[in-house]
């Protein structure tokens, strides 16, 4: 019984997507770890969300499965009117190692890594069930950015965006974001914010 048990909890754990790195930001070139880089990149959105915004990359060569080939960055949903918002440029930066990182998966207020195949997930705010949200898990050619040791890399904003067509506004946003999962993309653009003084000027 116990034999079983031990190879049923083995299963369980093969089968579980794994747990990605969660790089927490960084204020001075003498906070990146040894053998480290660093990356700024900021997560946000077209228009404010209703939860979290949850974007994950996959060191090149990686495999899912592996926490240390996964990295997550997160948007917080904040409060608007206290100026906390998904969708101002937020860039933050971060030490990780070494590698190229492709754009694998975004989910909206769902933490967890999607499947292959996925274009939405069942959400949750605050442990309260929202319905289904956008979620993707990417293929093929995707946004990428590298990470070289003891240098600063910048890789952009990721935005959550609406195709451009959509009938997307700050009074729609909610209903269409729920009933098109489809419409949505994560998109790169250049950062336009001047990186903190103590990274040094952008070459």
């Amino acid at each position: 019984m116990l034999k079983s048990v031990a190879v049923l909890a083995a299963f369980v754990l093969a089968a579980s997507p794994a747990l990605a790195i969660e790089p927490k930001t960084i204020s001075s070139p003498k906070q990146v770890k040894p053998n480290h880089g660093a990356v700024r990149l900021s997560v946000q959105s077209q228009v404010q969300q209703a939860g979290t915004i949850h974007i994950w990359f996959l060191r090149e060569g990686g495999d899912p499965s592996r926490s240390a080939d996964l990295l997550k960055f997160e948007r917080k949903q904040g409060v608007p009117l206290l100026g906390m918002n998904t969708v101002d440029s937020r860039p933050a930066v971060y030490s990780i190692p070494p590698g190229r990182y492709h754009l694998l998966a975004y989910g909206v207020a769902c933490g967890m890594l999607p499947p292959p195949g996925t274009w939405s997930c069942e959400a949750t705010v605050h442990g309260i069930p929202t319905g289904s949200m956008p979620a993707r898990r990417y293929e093929g050619e995707v946004p990428s950015f590298e990470v070289e040791a003891g240098k600063l890399t910048e890789a952009g904003e990721f935005i959550l965006e609406a195709r451009p067509d959509a009938p997307i506004s700050e009074q729609a946003a909610l209903k269409f974001l729920m009933r098109d999962h489809r419409a949505f993309e994560v998109r790169v653009r250049p950062t336009a914010i001047p990186r903190p003084a103590a990274f040094g000027k952008a070459a």
